[in-house]
C-alpha cells in the first residue's frame, strides 16, 4: 500500500502543459464563473472532472482552456494525492 499527503493546485490560466507527474488519482473542481476544457471535456462551474484512474500514480501532461475572457473569474482547483512511500 501506498502512503500519501493530499495536495492542492489552483489553475486560473490556460496551459497545453499542466503536469500531472506524481499525482494519484486528480480531481478538479470548477469553483469558478466560466467553463473550462480539461484534455477538451468542458466543465461546466461548480461541477469535478475526475482525471486519473484509480490507484495510478499519473505522468502525463493535459491541455486546460478557460472559456470566456473573465480572467478573474477563474477559479479551478486540482486536488490530488502525492505518494510518499510504500508501507
Amino acid at each position: 500500500m501506498l502512503r500519501g499527503n493530499l495536495a492542492i493546485k489552483k489553475i486560473k490560466k490556460d496551459t497545453d502543459n499542466f503536469s500531472l507527474e506524481g499525482m494519484i488519482e486528480p480531481t478538479f473542481y470548477n469553483n469558478g464563473a466560466e467553463n473550462v476544457q480539461i484534455l477538451h471535456v468542458v466543465v461546466k462551474p461548480g461541477e469535478k472532472f475526475f482525471g486519473g484512474a484509480l490507484n495510478m500514480v499519473m505522468n502525463n501532461e493535459i491541455p486546460i482552456r478557460f472559456e470566456g475572457n473573465n480572467k478573474s473569474g477563474r477559479n479551478l482547483i486540482c486536488l490530488y494525492v502525492s505518494p510518499v512511500s510504500d508501507c
